[in-house]
């Protein structure tokens, strides 16, 4: 891996960090020249790092203005949320197609009862995770590459509004984890249908979530248009 790829990919994840955690908020202006001065590195893995963010929607690009946070609107997370379930709900589908769902039922456990210990704990840092890969399983364990690309580039959009409802109250945590535990069960079941139905309940409930965070997140007063 070249020198310049490494620091890509470095000022990549930085910044992915940063827009999923709100640290940059949505709608504020991010300027190549002060990108440079903060990683200390020349425009050109900035650049790439930038692009990669516009493909997974976290940034747009304003013609002769510059880059920002994405700002959304009500619809937009709604029609975002609506896809993602449509993708989940798929996904456990096409699981259902495996020659043994013995291993998907094994990782969904050791998921699950992850959760469980870190819910207990209280480490919601450590449960968000945990979260994640309830959804993210279904998609290594149905084997279709198109499905899975076409998820990737939605799930980044996702962790933005994830990330602030996980920490905004408890009970969301809670809620979210009993889906995870109820679609397990169906899938245990082999009522994979219903396990399908579940998960597109349980991803609406966070689409109510996701409108409320983003309705009371902070956004840049000056954004570009």
């Amino acid at each position: 891996m070249s020198t310049k790829t490494t620091l890509a990919e470095q000022i990549y994840k930085e910044l992915f960090h940063d827009i999923t955690t709100q640290k940059l908020i949505f709608g504020q202006k991010l300027t190549l020249q002060k990108l440079k001065t903060r990683f200390q590195v020349s425009q050109t893995p900035v650049r790439e790092a930038l692009t990669r963010l516009i493909e997974d929607g976290l940034i747009n690009y304003y013609s002769n203005l510059g880059v920002a946070v994405t700002t959304f609107t009500g619809s937009d997370i709604r029609e975002l949320y609506q896809c993602v379930s449509e993708f989940d709900a798929l996904a456990i589908l096409f699981c259902k197609n495996s020659f043994s769902t013995a291993p998907l039922i094994y990782e969904l456990e050791n998921i699950i009862r992850s959760g469980d210990k870190h819910l207990a704990e209280g480490d919601l840092a450590a449960w968000s995770h945990d979260s994640d890969d309830a959804h993210i399983v279904f998609y290594r364990h149905a084997q279709n590459h198109y499905l899975d690309d076409s998820a990737k580039r939605l799930r980044a959009k996702i962790q933005v509004f994830a990330n602030m409802y996980y920490f905004n109250d408890p009970v969301h945590a809670e809620n979210i984890q009993r889906g995870h535990a109820e679609i397990l069960e169906n899938i245990k079941a082999g009522d994979f249908e219903e396990a399908a139905n579940v998960m597109r309940l349980h991803l609406q409930y966070n689409m109510v979530y996701a409108l409320n965070a983003y309705e009371a997140a902070p956004k840049a007063k000056d954004t570009l248009k």
